[in-house]
């Protein structure tokens, strides 16, 4: 089940393009934040999106990801675009 709640760890890069996405990784969900400009930053920041569960599957399609290295609590993808879909059997 996906969660609107925002998750306690923002992505570390701070040269995002605006309209990008970051997919932080961990054991047990997948939290996703999209670098977004708006009338209050025009520079951009990061927005919180969802929180998914990794028990839930859900499939990713992410384009242009570069991954970094991961650690002992998760890692991060980056990505230009992001869609998600959970399966529903």
């Amino acid at each position: 089940m996906a969660s609107t709640d925002v998750s306690a760890t923002e992505p570390p890069r701070e040269d995002a393009i605006p309209e990008t996405y970051a997919v932080r990784v961990t054991d047990e969900h997948v939290h996703v934040w999209e670098y977004r400009a708006t009338v209050r930053e025009p520079d951009g920041t990061w927005q919180f999106v969802e929180t998914l569960e990794r028990e839930d599957d859900p499939r990713l399609s992410l384009d242009y990801a570069e991954f970094t290295t991961g650690t002992a609590d998760g890692h991060w993808v980056y990505s230009r675009d992001y869609g998600c879909e959970l399966d529903c059997d």
